[in-house]
């Protein structure tokens, strides 16, 4: 019987592969209730586990569409949670095993267990070892069912469970998981990655920009997001893309809304708009957006004062790329000739950079230009970096460096650049230098520290803090704070752990990290003093949506994407106590 249900599995894989799904693109519906439980028994934290790739059409999948993923879509087709390996995961409905290291990816092992009841079936990819079940096991919820492990099989890459839903019928749909699992997802995404963002599709700006309106995928079906204009750019297409500006939609103003709480007032509605940013000015926050079919697509911007009421938003520009810090130069790419263009904003003249098709950025003073050239074919652990300086013209390019491993944290000014490199077999140390623009010359600091993620440097370009998480010492757990003037001191731990951004350069504003939170509250912690304190007496009453928020350059005003339940519900506005 065994051997007939691992025949009968394949054979519905096969036909899966060869078959064309009928609605691909469509979002899946969410059901009434979100029946399953999340995979572990244990709460989400540092010591256990933590969100990592959401479900979609993020960014770093449409990177790779053609590629890791292009077998299921072009999408990140199931959900991403770091854990230790040897993580107990437990079934998440009652349910009957159908496969064990089935035909299904994500090695070394992997498990899938059927809901018939609820109408999915549930797969577990890159497992420690096989799981000890049978097929046509029944499982109960809650029942510890394998073991996490990592892609390497070595647990000593990147160990996370990958959790996909799929249907009964032919094990070959891909479902979002957070539609299916009871759990707070905003609030697990408050920690992780600093930002999930998801590839846009400029046609469509506003579609699959949260974590719950991702499409369905399917094994063997079409790329779903090879999109012609997507934002980011994509540097690497080979299609000629449709430049800026890219229509000539009616310019509207749109009205303001009203509704306000106790320490916040809404910018926009609904879905508008995800990847939000502030004028340097902190006068404006501003989105891409094209609000309506016959609006003009661009960057839109909403007026916000303390003394007068919000205003609606405005067009700002039809120009998209990426502006000098002054923003009086535009660059965008000419995939057609795998060049960079600059455009002069105030009389339109261009002229060409040849980035060997990466793209391009400004220095802080505006004055020149980098990028980095590799060779896609060779392994990230073993790729040769380039990092290239030139002026605006592109003339006297050089060569800064060229290292594996190798990666820029900041500019700490005009003339010096902080770097990392990653040590050992598996990039699990990381030591950090400063690179001089004039001649070159690497000096490296004198400490070593773990593999550093969430990594953010103050204003002043004084103090980095770095995240460390799911080591097996607990009390090396947490985020960690370094003092770059001083790096003969041992790092500091800092007294809280969730998302932060800092207010200015002696002050972080932070939200704790609680995976059960149905509100989101603000507290600031003040470096020199070691002290917190919460912001508002009572909570915003407010929930980050997939952990998008901005402090204004003058720190004054807290601009953050909201999510009501499982949909956005626009850009609010906090104003900041002094």
């Amino acid at each position: 019987m065994n051997l007939l249900l691992r025949l009968l599995g394949l054979t519905l894989l096969i036909m899966a592969m060869f078959a064309t799904p009928m609605h691909a693109q469509e979002e899946t519906p969410a059901p009434a209730k979100r029946p399953f439980q999340l995979p572990f028994a244990q709460p989400a934290g540092l010591n256990t586990w933590l969100m990592a790739q959401p479900y979609g059409n993020t960014t770093g999948a449409y990177r790779q569409r053609f590629s890791t993923y292009g077998a299921s879509g072009g999408i990140h087709f199931g959900v991403d949670l770091s854990a230790p390996c040897g993580t107990e995961a437990v079934a998440m409905a009652d349910g009957v095993v159908f496969a064990i290291d089935g035909p299904y990816g994500s090695p070394p092992h992997n498990l899938m267990i059927d809901h018939p009841e609820l109408g999915y079936a549930a797969m577990y990819g890159h497992l420690l070892q096989r799981p000890a079940l049978q097929i046509g096991q029944a499982v109960k919820q809650g029942e510890v069912v394998a073991l996490t492990g990592d892609s390497e099989g070595t647990c000593e890459g990147r160990p996370h469970l990958h959790l996909e839903f799929r249907d009964l019928a032919q094990h070959a749909r891909k479902y979002n998981p957070a539609i299916l699992i009871e759990a707070n997802w905003d609030s697990l995404a408050l920690t992780g990655n600093m930002g999930r963002d998801f590839a846009r599709d400029l046609t469509a700006p506003r579609q699959w920009q949260s974590l719950y309106d991702q499409p369905e995928a399917a094994t063997g079906g079409p790329i779903i997001n090879d999109f012609d204009y997507v934002w980011p750019f994509d540097w690497q297409t080979r299609r000629s893309l449709p430049l800026t500006p890219v229509n000539t939609g009616t310019v509207v103003s749109l009205p303001a809304v009203t509704q306000t709480t106790a320490h916040a007032r809404q910018l926009t509605s609904d879905d508008c708009c995800t990847r939000l940013y502030w004028s340097r000015d902190s006068s404006q926050v501003r989105f891409i957006d094209q609000p309506t079919a016959e609006a003009a697509l661009g960057i839109w911007g909403v007026t916000v004062t303390k003394t007068e009421p919000i205003s609606g938003a405005q067009l700002i520009s039809r120009r998209l790329g990426s502006y000098s810090p002054d923003g009086t130069l535009l660059v965008y790419p000419n995939p057609a000739k795998r060049v960079a263009v600059i455009e002069r904003l105030a009389d339109g003249q261009s002229w060409e950079i040849n980035t060997q098709g990466r793209a391009l950025n400004f220095t802080p003073d505006g004055q020149h230009l980098t990028w980095l050239t590799y060779n896609d074919d060779t392994p990230n652990d073993n790729r040769l970096d380039t990092l290239w300086y030139a002026n605006l013209d592109g003339t006297a390019a050089r060569a800064l460096l060229t290292a594996t491993r190798t990666t820029m944290v900041t500019w700490l000014n005009n003339e010096q650049l902080l770097m990392r490199r990653s040590m050992g077999n598996n990039g699990d140390k990381t030591i950090l230098f400063t690179l001089s623009i004039t001649d070159r010359r690497q000096i490296e600091l004198p400490f070593q520290l773990p593999e550093l993620r969430e990594v953010s440097v103050s204003p002043d370009k004084r103090y980095l803090i770095y995240l460390v998480r799911l080591e097996p010492v607990a009390e090396e757990n947490g985020l960690w704070l370094v003092d770059l003037q001083a790096p003969e001191q041992p790092a500091q731990k800092l007294p809280f752990f969730g998302t932060y951004r800092w207010r200015d350069h002696d002050r972080l504003v932070y939200v704790p990290f609680d995976p059960q939170a149905t509100e989101h509250n603000f507290y600031e912690y003040t470096l020199s003093t070691g002290l917190s304190r919460a912001l508002f007496p009572t909570g915003t009453g407010l929930t980050i949506a997939n952990n998008e928020w901005q402090i204004s350059p003058d720190g004054s005003q807290i601009a953050l994407l909201t999510a009501k339940g499982l949909s956005l519900d626009g850009i609010w506005l906090v104003d900041l106590p002094k």
